[in-house]
């Protein structure tokens, strides 16, 4: 099956995977854990190229950002921060889901 969408990494989001890999490298003692955690989470971005319009639009996100905007959670606490536009899903970041709530 063809994907419906290419995927484009943005620098933030790309910068984030870095932090993250450097995290659990540095801190992290189970790096078996964190290998399964990585995998799952290029699974994930995998399968926002094929339903990248199936999460809901996230009303404060979009605020934020100025577009429409979408996030999918990743395990616990980590949450995929994209857009799509024409058929491409553009990753804003990887972060925890504490930081996309917009602060007043």
């Amino acid at each position: 099956m063809s994907k419906k969408y290419s995927r484009r990494v943005l620098p933030s989001a790309d910068a984030d995977l870095e932090g993250l890999e450097q995290y659990i490298e540095e801190q992290c003692s189970a790096p078996l854990t964190a290998a399964r955690q990585f995998q799952l989470l290029y699974q994930l971005l995998d399968w926002l190229e094929e339903y990248a319009e199936l999460p809901a639009v996230n009303v404060e996100l979009s605020i934020q950002y100025g577009k429409i905007m979408r996030n999918i959670r990743f395990g616990k606490k980590m949450t995929i921060v994209y857009s799509v536009e024409d058929n491409v899903v553009y990753i804003h970041r990887i972060m925890p889901q504490s930081m996309i709530i917009c602060e007043e």
